[in-house]
């Protein structure tokens, strides 16, 4: 760990609480699901996936799943306590544990699938920001006014100009009504007269070429929006070949919930695969507006960043409450968020201003 005292950015605060809390909640959630494992409960939930496609047929017995299950959830376990003590130590600036994090991370998200759910995933997630600046430059030992330097192309800060230093005291002669006084001028002869206009004030570089954080916005956009779109198209191709499988779906949630049983009988499968197409076409849509706002805030263009920090945010926020149903979506939620935070650095907003 290097000795350069620096402060600690938020990003990595929030990088490391994440990950140590998203941690120690799978630890109680991998233990919770040890304990229950042989319930009743668990027993027929899992009878009943085994009873559909595509597991169906297949030959996997009750006691095959919950053996993986019990296995999966000591690794997610112990994974996710050994991340525990790893988080805590990233926030003292340990480049080792962030490394002995990264080997973690892809085990933690996979493992806690079966085991961890939702808070193995955010930790796991949570780590990709350790290697994002301003936290990289933090465990690098590079100071904010270092990156600035960089990113304006003048790392030794060779624009730099030195202050005139004073000029020396000189010796002068002056005439009296008695005769010739020879030495140092007064005080009051060396300095000039007081300066009554306007203080021009010392401009500050403007940065000239486009930031870092600018790119990796641009490309976490393209490459959120394309897999999104992807996403939501294979769903609509998924709901148009078994429209039947997802009717039953919502047959079977009816059967629990009272406020559906009215509504069920309105649902038919030309509904449900139009349905999924119009979102589809939707979401796809939005992503090819965020991909257009990230091709023009390369170009420099100050609405564009505005543009794709609005949706972005939005983004966000409809995939985190995405992501309560469906874990996996917590690492698009991480990529809008970082997008944002991006675009919001002081660098990028005046990379964008100086235009």
């Amino acid at each position: 760990m290097s000795e350069t005292k620096l402060p600690r950015p938020g990003q990595a605060t929030l990088a490391g609480w994440l990950i140590v809390l998203g941690s120690l909640l799978t630890v109680v959630t991998a233990w919770d699901q040890i304990a229950g494992l042989r319930s009743l409960d668990t027993r027929e939930r899992v009878e009943e996936v085994l009873a559909q496609p595509p597991l169906a047929g297949s030959g996997i017995g009750l006691d095959n799943v919950l053996d993986l299950m019990h296995v999966m959830a000591l690794v997610t376990g112990a994974i996710a306590a050994a991340a525990v003590i790893l988080g805590w130590h990233v926030l003292q600036r340990n480049k080792q544990a962030r490394l002995a994090l990264t080997v973690i991370a892809a085990p933690l998200f996979f493992a806690g699938m079966f085991g961890g759910g939702f808070w193995s995933t955010l930790a796991a997630v949570a780590v990709v920001l350790l290697w994002m600046s301003p936290t990289r430059d933090w465990f690098d030992g590079v100071s904010p006014t270092k990156r600035e330097a960089l990113d304006n192309s003048d790392p030794d800060q060779k624009s730099y100009v030195a202050p005139t230093p004073p000029e020396t005291q000189t010796d002068t002669t002056t005439s009296t009504g008695t005769g010739t006084i020879t030495g140092p001028a007064r005080l009051s002869e060396q300095q000039p007269p007081p300066w009554t206009g306007a203080i021009a004030q010392p401009a500050k570089a403007a940065p000239t070429r486009r930031p870092g954080a600018v790119m990796a916005a641009g490309v976490l956009t393209w490459v959120g929006s394309g897999f999104t779109a992807l996403m939501m198209l294979a769903s609509a191709v998924t709901a148009t070949a078994n429209p039947e499988l997802i009717l039953d779906q919502v047959r079977k949630q009816a059967e629990n919930d009272p406020t559906m049983r009215e509504a069920v009988g309105l649902y038919t499968t030309d509904i449900i695969v139009a349905s999924a197409w119009i979102m589809a076409v939707l979401v796809a849509l939005v992503c090819v507006a965020a991909g257009v706002f990230a091709v023009f805030a390369l170009r420099r263009h100050s609405w564009a960043r505005v543009a794709l920090m609005i949706s972005a945010g939005i983004s966000a926020l409809s995939l985190l409450l995405f992501a309560l149903a469906f874990p996996p979506a917590v690492i698009l939620f991480g990529a809008a968020v970082a997008t944002f935070s991006f675009l919001l650095r002081p660098e990028v907003a005046a990379w964008f201003r100086t235009k």
